[in-house]
């Protein structure tokens, strides 16, 4: 999939998105929350896929957050799939 992603750059990144979204300072974004908590709707949250698809330079599905539903969950993934183990 690419080079290996860093799961705190990828937090840092959400965060930083969506502090920005709202409004609001990085430090009122709470990781452990669900997107829905932390302001962002569904079609924020498919466009927000998207813009880490593109940062990353990597397919994402549109459905992650339902999948991984918190900034953590979603970093961890994102960065545990970097590099699958079916890649030979």
């Amino acid at each position: 999939m690419g080079m290996p992603v860093d799961r705190r750059q990828v937090e840092d990144w959400l965060v930083a998105r969506i502090a920005t979204a709202r409004g609001i300072g990085p430090e009122e974004v709470d990781v452990d929350e669900s997107f829905i908590a932390n302001g962002l709707s569904s079609v924020s949250s498919v466009a927000l896929v998207g813009d880490l698809a593109k940062e990353l330079g990597v397919p994402l599905p549109d459905t992650l957050t339902w999948e991984f539903p918190t900034i953590a969950a979603l970093a961890a993934h994102v960065a545990g799939a970097s590099t699958s183990p079916h890649d030979d």
